[in-house]
């Protein structure tokens, strides 16, 4: 799958938008207007951009002590500029799992999910993997919705 791909995964017309397809290493902050997630394909997919989704990150491969660190970010077009998601110090904003690491779940498992509010207040939404560890440890995350 591709960032912006979309899977139905509830009978109530919940969907999956991809927002990061594996990652194998840390990737950089977003820039420019054009990186992560267009907004608009979850609009164009329920009608409308729902108040909030739940961000879903995982492994998909990996193994020993594996562990990933992420941030959220939101490109606002109005400033046209990115900004971490949340509150806390500069450094925490935007960091997922109340700014700590996401270990695993279980063995050779990542599983998190945390809610998403006022996603519509942006235009692009991207995911940063700021440290990664473990041996081979991939992370893939989807946004949920359904249509409000």
């Amino acid at each position: 799958m591709a960032i912006g791909d979309i899977t139905t995964v509830t009978d109530d017309g919940a969907k999956a938008f991809e927002l990061l397809a594996t990652a194998t290493a840390t990737n950089s902050t977003p820039s420019g207007a054009s990186a992560g997630l267009a907004v608009s394909v979850i609009e164009g997919a329920l009608g409308a951009v729902p108040a909030d989704l739940t961000l879903v990150i995982y492994s998909n491969a990996g193994s020993a002590t594996m562990s990933a660190t992420c941030r959220l970010w939101f490109y606002d077009p109005a400033a046209a500029d990115w900004f971490p998601a949340g509150t806390g110090t500069d450094a925490l904003k935007g960091v997922v799992n109340a700014g700590a690491a996401l270990g695993e779940t279980s063995a050779d498992k990542i599983r998190h999910m945390e809610p998403v509010w006022f996603p519509w207040h942006s235009s692009r939404i991207y995911l940063e993997i700021t440290a990664i560890s473990g041996t081979a440890t991939a992370i893939k995350a989807h946004l949920v919705a359904r249509a409000p």
